[in-house]
């Protein structure tokens, strides 16, 4: 059940980027794309990697760096230990 509102978190804002991109509000979009891209994605991703006990919280920062989250894909989209 954790996973699924993993992804629920993670596609949720997209699904009302996709709306606003509809609505022709291609300023705001752009904007809310990159906040997600280099906001909000490192800080979801960090907190389930902790609670997931695969990235100590004093390397929580390290997520903000890009691809650095990319040796941790199998813990985050399928819950398994890599």
């Amino acid at each position: 059940m954790k996973l699924l509102y993993y992804y629920l978190q993670i596609l949720l804002p997209m699904a009302i980027m996709v709306y606003l991109y509809e609505c022709e509000l291609y300023e705001t979009t752009l904007f809310l794309i990159l906040a997600y891209v280099l906001i909000y994605r490192p800080i979801v991703d960090g907190y389930r990697l902790i609670r997931l006990g695969q990235l100590p919280k004093k390397e929580f920062w390290k997520m903000f760096i890009p691809f650095y989250g990319a040796k941790y894909f199998g813990a985050l989209y399928f819950g398994s230990v890599s």
